[in-house]
């Protein structure tokens, strides 16, 4: 028993001052983190360069009249689910996100079999591009019209005005539940339909009451599906709490009945708490040194574990989703308000909570990650 525990003290400084030092130098989260701006820069381009060869290779292996005809089936009859992917002739086009983002997204689409889903482009460039025409011979596009041209000089009016003709062609092309809108700076995580879906159909619509699946009697007005990196780091709040004690219980229950398979059972009790100690204190330094973003990874095994809270600040839009008994009441107060550098369009936004009384949420781990470059 003493040689165990003297080989877990040992083991345990190793690996914090050796091993884990080795191992996450290139981690962004991790406290022992390096910056190699280079590095970096030159890892980005590779993952965008295998991103973009396979959504060409996609769309290479697609009949373009077949693919648009599907789609539009479609957009033909009411839907769970409809995507609106908003695009925006980018200012490095060689990246092609667009085309990253939205075969991705076809991919999901045609691989999800419980819930019914549809997709369409809302064109916010107002004016053709080469990579959205190419797009335009696979899938429906729409064209955002210019509607407030004096607006137009103001980005975050700008904003706005995208955000809510996008929604109203989506109104008037089909009927839907859930509105899912995605700017062309994210792509997705593979599978991110289903657990959309899920968290929107049975997380936030319905409740448990007393083992019974009911409908939530108050909606929600909508759902980042980005979390923010300042909201993934460990803080003093309840819900970082929890996990620290989950984490903490874990290693406490791994250690004990690893070391009591290992010694036998007839480990006494106070050796049994010595381990359990030392289980939450290896979990703990993993779960601090590695990061808060990479222990949630474990969250994507199943719908079910991820998190949904209401975010302390309010969010960037880039990829959200909104249930369309709140869109009645959503666009109205928009159009009231004007949007400026002082008052963004995510601040006027998030202000909707409070307008209209309706909870805002966001996903995490997050189900799109930020690629575009500034």
């Amino acid at each position: 028993m003493m040689r165990h525990q003297l080989i877990l003290a040992f083991l345990y400084f190793v690996i914090v001052l050796v091993i884990l030092p080795f191992f996450l130098t290139e981690r962004v989260y991790s406290i022992y983190y390096q910056e190699d701006y280079e590095k970096s820069s030159f890892t980005d381009t590779i993952k965008n360069e295998y991103r973009l060869n396979g959504a060409q290779q996609y769309l290479e292996n697609v009949d373009p009249e077949t693919s648009l005809t599907f789609h539009n089936s479609k957009l033909s009859e009411p839907v769970d689910n409809l995507i609106i992917v908003l695009a925006k002739k980018a200012t490095h086009e060689k990246d092609l996100i667009l085309t990253q983002l939205v075969t991705e997204v076809d991919k999901n689409i045609r691989a999800e079999k419980f819930y019914r889903n549809a997709m369409m482009i809302c064109n916010t460039t107002r004016s053709h591009f080469r990579e959205l025409d190419r797009l335009a011979r696979f899938y429906p596009v729409r064209q955002a019209q210019n509607t407030t041209r004096w607006k137009l000089f103001n980005t975050e009016e700008v904003k706005k005005h995208d955000f809510v003709e996008c929604v109203n062609q989506g109104i008037n092309s089909v009927n839907f539940k859930y509105l899912t809108l995605i700017r062309d700076v994210v792509v997705p995580y593979s599978g991110f339909l289903g657990v959309l879906n899920h968290l929107a159909s049975k997380r936030l619509t319905r409740s448990l009451v007393r083992g019974d699946l009911k409908e939530r009697d108050t909606s929600w007005l909508f759902l980042h599906l980005q979390e923010p990196v300042p909201f993934r780091h460990y803080e003093f709040t309840g819900v970082c709490v929890r996990e620290i004690l989950l984490v903490a219980c874990s290693g406490a229950v791994f250690f004990t009945v690893v070391f009591r398979w290992l010694e036998g059972p007839s480990l006494p009790s106070s050796a049994r708490i010595i381990y359990a100690l030392y289980g939450v204190l290896y979990f703990l330094t993993f779960a601090l040194v590695i990061g808060r973003p990479y222990v949630n990874e474990f969250r994507r095994f199943s719908a079910d574990m991820y998190l949904v809270y209401d975010p302390p600040e309010p969010i960037l839009f880039s990829a959200i989703v909104l249930p369309s008994s709140s869109l009645d009441v959503l666009l109205p107060q928009l159009n009231l308000l004007q949007c400026s550098k002082y008052s963004p369009f995510h601040e006027v936004l998030d202000h909707m909570i409070s307008t209209i009384e309706l909870p805002g949420y966001v996903v995490s781990p997050s189900l799109f990650k930020y690629v575009a470059r500034t």
